[in-house]
């Protein structure tokens, strides 16, 4: 199963349906702020106990080491992640797996594009036979594949099917 395979047929399709797209770093820059704050606020109350100066401190710290990391890793991390203009949502990537018994009904539910039908099916932890899945929150889009563990590698049970309601 190649994730990579799957996102460039999906950025493929006609009209820009999937675009790659960053992640906002709105969040992380107030998580970034909201530590300063707590900083400042630390120094300009009034007298308060050590303990709960040091806790206001690390929290402070903790804040703005975490807010600078996601930033950085949003604005110089990997190229970006699937995202659905219909839905102005990011695709998340999921991998099903199912017990090879189940591997016709599997890949009849692929071949139907029946996204809730097989998010419902009896799932396994053993990848014998598993699904490579990009979708939005509210399956209203998805592109999957279903795939064979054979031989110490993923050989493909049926085409690459994309659904869109």
């Amino acid at each position: 199963m190649n994730k990579n395979l799957i996102c460039e047929a999906l950025y493929a399709l006609p009209g820009e349906v999937v675009v790659k797209r960053r992640k906002s770093i709105v969040i992380a820059g107030c998580t970034v702020l909201v530590g300063v704050a707590l900083i400042v606020l630390n120094n300009m109350i009034g007298p308060i106990s050590n303990n709960l100066q040091s806790a206001i401190v690390f929290v402070g710290g903790t804040l703005i080491v975490i807010g600078l990391l996601v930033s950085l890793t949003r604005l110089c991390g990997a190229d970006g992640i699937p995202f659905h203009h219909g839905t102005k949502k990011f695709l998340t990537y999921e991998e099903l797996y199912f017990d090879r018994s189940m591997w016709r009904d599997v890949v009849q539910c692929v071949d139907n594009g029946e996204v809730d039908k097989l998010l419902a099916m009896p799932h396994s932890r053993v990848p014998a036979v598993a699904v490579a899945m990009y979708r939005t929150p509210d399956t209203s889009f998805a592109a999957m594949q279903a795939f064979e563990y054979v031989e110490l590698e993923y050989r493909p049970l049926s085409n690459l099917k994309i659904v869109s309601r």
